[in-house]
């Protein structure tokens, strides 16, 4: 029988892949702005979860740890003005397809 660490160590690779996966369909397949935001999201947290990963295999966890909380300020961050320019896009364009931001060119 697997330990707990042992089985995370198994399952930890899987999920960041099969996260990665998930987000990047979403980014490729959907045609709503907010949909696409989402789909980003989830690509960051698989590849920060398998930043983790690969700092539990060094045994550098503390490092890792650090450089996920900084990358999630970031993302906060990057996540934030992203929602302010998609209430602007829904303001001008409310169905909020990518296909139409062809139109807000100047």
């Amino acid at each position: 029988m697997l330990s707990w660490d042992a089985g995370v160590a198994l399952l930890n690779p899987f999920v960041s892949t099969a996260l990665l996966a998930l987000g990047l369909f979403c980014m490729l397949t959907q045609k709503r702005v907010i949909k696409q935001v989402i789909g980003l999201n989830i690509m960051l947290q698989g590849a920060l979860l398998s930043i983790l990963e690969a700092g539990r295999a060094n045994g550098t966890i503390e490092s890792a740890q650090t450089l996920v909380v900084s990358a999630l300020v970031v993302e906060a961050i990057v996540i934030a003005i992203t929602l302010a320019l998609i209430v602007n896009i829904y303001r001008h364009h409310p169905a909020g397809r990518v296909d139409d931001l062809n139109e807000l060119r100047g």
